[in-house]
């Protein structure tokens, strides 16, 4: 696991967290509020995970702005379209229905918590297997 990083800004600061939760699965942890002032910390541990699934846990994120939603879901067809699982955990209701406005929820399939995620992304895909 790697150190966090906090960034001072005149917002809340974000603290990024990376956890390779297995070979090949990266568990991304955010906490504070995703604004333009902390948008590069977003899309520097987005643009940065290796290949395989990656889950952004978005829990401990008070606020998340359009900006912040729109990397989201470059990072969701980013990873769709190299082949790759990727999926953001997302328990509260302001989040929600951010996603729900901006048709993030329609691009990014959203867990109500992290080991949902797991569970889900960790499956075996269903269209993998010979009928």
């Amino acid at each position: 696991m790697s150190p966090a990083i906090p960034v001072p800004t005149r917002s809340a600061p974000l603290v990024a967290r990376r956890t390779e939760y297995r070979p090949g699965f990266l568990v991304l942890m955010f906490a504070g509020e995703i604004d333009a002032l902390t948008l590069p910390i977003l899309e520097r541990e987005l643009g940065s995970a290796p290949p395989g699934s990656t889950v952004v846990d978005l829990t401990q994120v008070a606020f998340v702005g359009l900006a912040g939603a729109r990397a989201l879901a470059v990072a969701a067809e980013r990873a769709a379209a190299e082949g790759r699982r990727f999926g953001v955990v997302a328990s509260g209701r302001t989040l929600a229905r951010l996603f729900r406005i901006t048709g993030l929820a329609a691009v990014v399939p959203m867990f109500a918590s992290l080991s949902d995620a797991l569970r889900e992304l960790l499956a075996p895909d269903v269209h993998d297997t010979a009928c």
